[in-house]
């Protein structure tokens, strides 16, 4: 009997706080923010024909998505990385992917692109090669790479 007249003491107050009066809704309805993205890296490929340092048709759908993600986080640096193949010697290749990150900094800057440091590096025919030992045309590249601030140091 003990256990029945709990559990319907229990039933009761649960009724009468279901039915209790709740406080009215505040005049204007609260709006939140959306969370800031969370910014990751990100990195973008710029294919080049064997021996070509000018950028292409390519380069502009590239350069205008690098532009794009931009504008939805702040990045502290973009690290522009030129890239050549193995074919020739080493310090035209070196030249040659040199000319390549140039290309694509003055293809950002067209585009007013900055950030806090923007870094070139030229790797000439470094990773030219494949696993095998085989020459890798596709080297024939530059990439950028968006790193984005910390959250801690993102200003809200």
């Amino acid at each position: 009997m003990k256990i029945l007249s709990l559990t319907l003491a229990s039933a009761v107050t649960a009724t009468m706080a279901a039915h209790a009066e709740l406080p009215a809704p505040p005049q204007n309805p609260v709006i939140y923010k959306d969370a800031p993205k969370a910014c990751t890296t990100e990195e973008f490929t710029i294919y080049f024909e064997r021996g070509v340092t000018r950028l292409g048709d390519q380069a502009d759908a590239v350069l205008d998505a690098v532009a794009d993600d931009l504008s939805d986080c702040r990045y502290a640096r973009i690290e522009v990385t030129g890239h050549s193949d193995a074919a020739g010697p080493v310090d035209l290749n070196r030249k040659v992917s040199d000319e390549r990150a140039q290309a694509v900094v003055e293809g950002l800057k067209a585009r007013n692109i900055t950030a806090g440091h923007i870094g070139i590096e030229p790797k000439g025919e470094a990773r030219a090669y494949t696993v095998n030992g085989y020459a890798e045309p596709l080297n024939r590249k530059a990439t950028v790479r968006l790193v984005p601030v910390n959250y801690d140091q993102r200003a809200s």
